[in-house]
Formats: structure tokens, C-alpha cells, sequence
């Protein structure tokens, strides 16, 4: 990473670090980059999931330092992948944002501000928070996300607004609790981020909802989300079930 993405060691000020996992975004990775605030964030991080496409090119000639993964792991082992760069940089806050742009990074401040001023360790953003909002959300959509979060407030035991948003920044000091493995390979795909938020929860780590909007493609040809029917819906599910059950650490 050049020397301009590096913060001064002398701040006093938390080293934050944006993630960004894509999977074949194209030209709208660049986009995402060019979008976060330089002011919020110290350095920009587009994990390439294995894209066939120039997910890598775009997103360094937008600014972001890139890691290629080689292959497609999933979006749980590229926001790993993050984490891990986040880790061993010394960052001390890694806010994930979506490749594809359904998470407008202007809004970072919204989930960064309350762990650096409130001391919370996770904040979760929320589009069904009061003072968020959806844009373009298909129906589909709206349903499958209201009765996800249902059943993940049912089986976590702590009611959240909204459990499937993939708009989150955590202290990564949260991490050394030893009782949160991320570190799993069957957290790879969509398993990940439910995964850490069921178990901040259930273990009393400072976790709260930041209201943020959720904005889907404009574009008809640009479909609105990567997840296949069932099979990944059973990825994203499993966690609160297995985790519920006590079947999975």
C-alpha cells in the first residue's frame, strides 16, 4: 500500500479501514471506492473474490490497495481476508462496505462514530431502523429480509431490526475474544457476517443498530443481489440455526 493510504502513527485518532468485497463488480468498484469518505477511513481494501472480469484494475485505478484471492472463496472468506490485512496493519476499526454499491460509503460515519465515541464494539446498520431506508428493494426482497431477521431474533434471543444487512464496522479489539472464530472455513460464504453478529450478541459484546440506506441497482440488467435460491439462502440461515442449537462454536 502506497504511503498515502497509511495514517500517521502519531494520531490519537483510531486507524479505521474500509473492506470492500467483490465478486465480478466491474467498473462499479470504482465507483464504491471513489465514494468513501478519505476524511472517515485511512486506507480502502477491495478483496477480489476471484472475478473473471477487471474488478482488481478498476478498484486500484480508483485508489484502493487490492487483494486477490485467486479463486472464489465467498464473501465471508473475502471480508476474512480484510480483517486479516485490517489485523496485521494495526487498524483498530474495519467498517465493511458492499463492492457493488447497495451501502453508499458516504455513509460510514453512521456506523464508525458511535464504537469511536459510545465505545460500542459492533455497530450493524439498519435499513428498517427509523431514519433508514431501501431503495429499488424488490418485494422479494423486502419479505425475505423482514422473515430472516425474525427467525434470527427468535433463535439469538436479542431482537434486531435487521440481521441480513451487510453494512457493519466492528472494533476489531472484539475479535480477541476467543469465543468469536471467524476463522472457520464453513463461515466462507454467506455464513460470515451472520455468524459475528449472533455471537456478539449472545456473548454481551456492545453492539448497536445504526439507521443507514440500503440502495439497489438502478439498472434492470444488474441483478440485485448474487444470493442463488436455497442453497445460499440455507448459507445465510444455518448459522442462527446451528448456533441457536449450540451444534456450531
Amino acid at each position: 500500500m502506497s504511503d498515502s493510504n497509511q495514517p500517521s502513527s502519531t494520531s490519537a485518532r483510531p486507524r479505521i479501514l474500509c473492506v470492500a468485497p467483490a465478486w465480478n463488480e466491474g467498473e462499479r468498484i470504482a465507483r464504491v471506492v471513489r465514494a468513501v469518505p478519505r476524511g472517515a477511513v485511512d486506507a480502502i481494501v477491495v478483496v477480489d473474490d476471484g472475478s473473471s472480469d477487471d474488478t482488481a484494475s478498476f478498484a486500484e485505478s480508483a485508489g484502493a490497495f487490492v487483494i486477490r484471492q485467486g479463486a472464489n472463496k465467498g464473501v465471508g472468506a473475502a471480508i476474512r481476508a480484510g480483517i486479516d490485512y485490517g489485523i496485521a496493519q494495526k487498524f483498530d476499526i474495519v467498517v465493511i462496505v458492499s463492492g457493488g454499491g447497495k451501502t453508499p460509503p458516504e455513509q460510514i460515519p453512521r456506523l464508525v462514530d458511535p464504537i469511536i465515541d459510545q465505545g460500542f464494539e459492533l455497530v450493524q446498520g439498519s435499513r428498517y431502523k427509523k431514519g433508514g431506508e431501501f431503495l429499488r428493494m424488490p418485494l422479494r426482497r423486502k419479505l425475505g429480509t423482514r422473515a430472516y431477521t425474525f427467525l434470527f431474533s427468535l433463535f439469538c434471543g436479542h431482537r434486531v431490526s435487521d440481521a441480513s444487512s451487510g453494512f457493519r464496522a466492528l472494533r476489531l479489539s472484539l475479535l480477541e475474544d476467543k469465543r468469536i472464530n471467524l476463522w472457520q472455513e464453513w463461515l466462507d460464504r454467506y455464513e460470515l457476517e451472520p455468524y459475528l453478529l449472533f455471537k456478539a450478541l449472545r456473548l454481551k459484546h456492545k453492539v448497536i443498530e445504526a439507521a443507514v440506506t440500503i440502495e439497489y441497482p438502478k439498472t434492470d440488467g444488474i441483478a440485485y443481489t448474487k444470493m442463488r435460491a436455497i442453497t445460499d439462502w440455507w448459507k445465510i440461515f444455518r448459522p442462527i440455526l446451528f448456533l441457536g442449537l449450540g451444534l456450531k462454536r
